[in-house]
């Protein structure tokens, strides 16, 4: 990976939009996009979050260049369970569940 697309995946990772990522290395909001897009495809990523997991997965992005704490949860790196909906009891009626949510 050549390093200012390195760069640009971690300023992703740190929650910057393209639009902040820019100016910061004085590069177009387009090239920005570029260097994303060929960080997934170099990856072979899905989307920009899953190529920051697979990047520091490959010990690509040192877990201390990323200034917020990330939670990976879908079920390609997680398991088969979908975790966006959070926890759901098992072997419950639908009002159980109900009662425990509230």
């Amino acid at each position: 990976m050549q390093p200012k697309t390195k760069e640009v995946l971690v300023l992703r990772a740190n929650g910057m939009q393209s639009k902040q990522i820019a100016p910061k290395l004085n590069i177009h909001r387009r090239t920005v996009e570029w260097h994303l897009k060929n960080a997934r495809d170099e990856l072979g990523a899905k989307n920009t979050v899953h190529a920051v997991a697979i990047a520091m997965r490959d010990g690509l992005i040192l877990t201390g260049e990323i200034c917020c704490i990330m939670i990976l949860c879908w079920s390609g790196l997680v398991g088969g369970d979908d975790m966006r909906r959070g926890p759901v009891a098992r072997n419950t009626s639908r009002t159980a569940r109900r009662e425990f949510i509230v």
